[in-house]
């Protein structure tokens, strides 16, 4: 059952990779929502985990489980999920800010997110994924 479990979370990481892979050249825009969010939960396919279900699918304790997106004042990002070891899932870009919209840009595509008190959520309808992040 673990090794299903995780199966689906390393295949939602590569997805998550596509969705995030960003796009155009972006500024810095607002930086109110400028700080370090960690990953609170992931939706896909219908199946919801949180942070405690992550690490145990990932074999590891909840504080070594570090998911974090960070969007810096200067107007650029990192997305680091290398707590999922078996590949490098850390990504940079540029982000900008427009109300609640965030436009996250890496790699030649850009990704749209809300923030709504304190957390962003990424979600990608036609891929039923969506993710959460909280300051």
């Amino acid at each position: 059952m673990k090794k299903s479990v995780w199966a689906k979370m390393l295949s939602f990481a590569l997805v998550l990779v596509c969705v995030v892979g960003l796009a155009a050249c972006g500024g810095g825009g607002d930086t109110s929502a400028a700080g370090t969010y960690k990953l609170q939960t992931i939706e896909m396919a219908g199946m919801t985990m949180d942070l405690p279900q992550l690490a145990e699918a990932a074999g590891v304790s909840e504080d070594e489980l570090k998911l974090n997106l960070e969007l810096k004042e200067d107007g650029t990002f990192v997305l680091d999920m290398a707590a999922l070891q078996q590949a490098d899932m850390s990504m940079e870009g540029t982000w900008e800010q427009s109300g609640s919209n965030i436009k996250l840009t890496a790699e030649g595509s850009t990704t749209s997110a809300t923030l709504k008190d304190g957390v962003i959520t990424i979600a990608d309808d036609s891929a039923g994924i969506s993710m959460t992040f909280k300051k």
